[in-house]
């Protein structure tokens, strides 16, 4: 495993005093004591960017009994860097993310519960806090035996997926007009402008290059420079909440494979939780459906089951919308396609930024082991620029974008 180099050491103020506040308060026991905590990078690297997340093992006495406890932390880096600084610059995003986790996906799972459709949606938080830095610690979903995939999700998998999706935008269209923070304005997508842009159009850039190498593709360079320039304004347009939309919903925002926590049993996955909450937004739900279709399903998924699970999704939500006697318009499946062709320019975006990342795992990088070995070091740019380049030209990568060019020129994505 290949493990972000702030992730393999924990801050110094995450000690036993910290976690007896926490598990006093998680645990309702005032006498609680921790005597030993020990840390292990909470993810792989490539599975987030912004974030840091560490794992504590947590041994302490309650009620007079030893006890032990898994904890995911989920905090800042603690020295100066670029995401250190986007992320204390833009704090209200660590304050919407608390909401959701603690009125939001609550109120979601109680109207569910209402029509008989039990449903969960992540992970219990037990403590959130600006000091001594912006921090959220979470019970470890380990602990229950729930596991990331290790790839892109499967057809079986991505219906779970789109199970508990549906149930999350039917649940907040229900609540949109009594819980506020559903329809808040969040600028989860534009932070993420302010720090990727440029590493996107980089992406885009580099694609645009490698292009010229591949034969019968380099006719794609120029659409690719174009599709550099103009982007950004589409993408922002795009996740700016419309009332002339057939529909909104509260968007998870960031919902790939790697968000995902599956639990399987006997060979069989049965249930799928969602983590991180960081960029939900309101608006169409093309968002976190055309970005699913290429950051959380497998290949096989997306090109020959597309439909079928898009309807799918639509049967469910249409469903609890029915059930929970939801007073305004269904929207139907056309509606939904509409929607999917008006945001397509999303589909190019996703498959030249990220796809890439989620297809090819940092432990397949052979040529690299050695640099990463040790950790990645996300301020080393020089390093992550290589890796960067070697997960455009990998051939999982190479031979789905190949293909993929053609289809987005002739729909007329990359104009």
């Amino acid at each position: 495993m290949v493990f972000y180099k702030d992730e393999m050491h924990a801050p110094s103020w995450l000690d036993g005093a910290f976690f007896e506040k926490v598990l006093k308060q998680s645990e309702n026991d005032h006498d609680l004591s921790v005597s030993e905590c020990t840390f292990s990078p909470g993810s792989n690297a490539g599975d987030h960017i912004m974030s840091v997340i560490v794992r504590a093992t947590v041994k302490y006495q309650s009620q007079g009994k030893p006890c032990e406890t898994s904890l995911i932390i989920k905090t800042i880096p603690d020295e100066a860097c670029e995401r250190r600084d986007i992320l204390l610059k833009h704090a209200p995003l660590f304050d919407m993310e608390t909401i959701v986790y603690q009125t939001v996906v609550p109120e979601m799972e109680r109207v569910l519960r209402t029509i008989g459709a039990d449903t969960e949606f992540g992970p219990r938080l037990l403590h959130s806090s600006k000091d001594p830095s912006l921090v959220m610690v979470f019970d470890d979903l380990v602990k229950r035996d729930y596991t990331i995939k290790p790839g892109q999700l499967n057809f079986h998998e991505a219906k779970i997926a789109y199970t508990k999706l549906a149930r999350w935008h039917a649940a907040s269209m229900f609540l949109a007009d009594t819980v506020p923070a559903i329809k808040a304005p969040n600028k989860g997508m534009l932070v993420m402008t302010e720090f990727a842009n440029a590493k996107w159009t980089a992406c885009i850039a580099l694609l645009a290059r490698l292009s010229h190498s591949w034969p019968g593709c380099g006719v794609y360079s120029e659409h690719l420079e174009k599709f550099k320039k103009s982007f950004a304004k589409r993408i922002l347009d795009i996740y700016t909440p419309k009332d002339s939309n057939p529909f909104n919903v509260f968007n998870h925002g960031d919902f790939h494979f790697k968000n995902m926590m599956f639990n399987t049993f006997d060979g069989n996955t049965n249930d799928m939780l969602l983590l991180d909450y960081q960029i939900c937004t309101w608006g169409t739900p093309a968002i976190d459906i055309i970005y699913s279709l290429y950051t959380a399903f497998s290949v096989d998924t997306r090109d020959n089951h597309r439909d079928e699970l898009i309807k799918f999704y639509h049967d469910e939500l249409v469903s609890v919308l029915t059930k929970l006697e939801y007073l305004k318009q269904i929207p139907s499946l056309i509606d939904l396609h509409v929607e999917l062709l008006k945001c397509g320019h999303l589909e190019p975006f996703w498959s030249f930024t990220l796809l890439p990342h989620m297809l090819v795992p940092m432990s397949e990088l052979a040529d690299l082991q050695k640099d990463i070995q040790d950790g990645v070091d996300l301020s080393d740019i020089e390093k992550l620029k290589k890796i960067k380049t070697a997960l455009f030209q990998h051939p999982k990568y190479t031979h789905i974008i190949k293909r993929y060019l053609p289809i987005f020129v002739h729909k007329g994505l990359l104009d």
